[in-house]
């Protein structure tokens, strides 16, 4: 999208198994047709306690000469701040998006230095949700260098206009990476609640993750003889995915924002979600679907079965949140708020 309003950009990224190559050696290569550079870099083992920084570029000279010849660096991600501290001393204008600050806001308001760090190292801070600008202005960002711009999602791959398979079970589907905060073993517990009162369920849980929480999760759906449920790994493509099924649920028990909840509902599917982070400026509860407590097995039951019961409800719910996302979280929509950003500063 950049490219179609003039804008040359290249991504530069950072790769520790590299770290002794000389810049002259950079590895270069096209995704999805933006340049990215591998810059080689060199790990300093965990997180400092001090900095937050996880690695250092290599060699530095040579970065900053590089940065200098963009008119803006965007840099992206939270949780190391090795290129703001390579850019310090380069006069451009600077923005920082924060992915995953919730993961990360306890270590900034514990240790000093690496708050002070973070909160200066640019211009303007980009989040993605309400929840993440509050945490963003408690660690001392001030209101005016904060912009509020979400996720968004190609409206036209994610689309309900297929057909959905005939069968007579209602099914359910979980997607994503596998690990405690997704609270996956909650929505087993909920699906064991569920079936007292539904026999016609089907829940599809799609992804990879934790190797021990993955056979944990195994062992509970063995000793609860769940046989309505299913790990089909990962899935290719998710718009497909998505597109035979009749409800969405993500259970997680943290969530910076849940851009696949914005996927099931681009897909014209009610979504049944926890109340955290970013998630309720996503979906509007009892309009595209519902928001539970995290960690709730009782409470997810009794949103999901008041889907499952209900097809009109489903189908009703689903095409709001289709008309929801088209309307604020398309990526025609977000590129332009991210786009008038950049104007602010060059």
């Amino acid at each position: 999208m950049l490219r179609k309003h003039e804008i040359a950009s290249e991504v530069i990224t950072l790769c520790d198994t590299k770290k002794w190559q000389s810049a002259s050696t950079l590895k270069r290569k096209i995704v999805d047709g933006s340049h990215v550079i591998v810059w080689p870099s060199c790990p300093i083992g965990k997180p400092s306690k001090l900095t937050q920084v996880h690695y250092i570029p290599f060699p530095l000279p040579q970065l900053r000469r590089y940065l200098k010849s963009f008119g803006l660096l965007h840099f992206h991600d939270d949780c190391d701040l090795s290129f703001p501290l390579a850019a310090s001393r380069i006069k451009k204008p600077r923005i920082f998006t924060c992915h995953s600050l919730p993961y990360h806001i306890d270590f900034y308001a514990e240790h000093t230095l690496a708050r002070r760090l973070f909160t200066t190292s640019a211009d303007l801070f980009h989040v993605f949700s309400r929840n993440d600008e509050k945490g963003l202005k408690a660690l001392g960002v001030p209101q005016d260098k904060l912009r509020v711009i979400p996720h968004g999602v190609d409206v036209a791959l994610f689309n309900s206009k297929d057909a959905k398979l005939s069968r007579d079970t209602v099914r359910i589907v979980w997607f994503g990476r596998i690990n405690r905060s997704k609270g996956v073993i909650v929505l087993l517990r909920a699906l064991s609640i569920l079936r007292n009162d539904f026999r016609n369920l089907e829940l599809l849980i799609a992804g990879k993750g934790d190797a021990q929480y993955y056979r944990e999760l195994i062992d509970y759906k063995t000793a609860a003889k769940l046989e309505e449920a299913k790990f089909v790994g990962f899935v290719d493509d998710l718009p497909s995915f998505l597109r035979q099924a009749d409800i969405f649920v993500l259970p997680s028990l943290m969530e910076t924002f849940g851009i696949v909840n914005l996927e099931a509902m681009a897909s014209g599917l009610p979504v049944v979600a926890s109340s955290v982070g970013g998630v309720p400026e996503v979906v509007a509860d009892n309009e595209t679907g519902f928001l539970v407590p995290p960690g709730d097995p009782a409470k997810l039951a009794e949103k999901l079965g008041n889907l499952v019961g209900d097809d009109q409800l489903r189908r009703k719910m689903g095409s709001k949140g289709r008309r929801r996302v088209e309307e604020f979280f398309s990526l025609d929509r977000v590129f332009e708020l991210v786009l008038n950003m950049y104007r602010e500063l060059v």
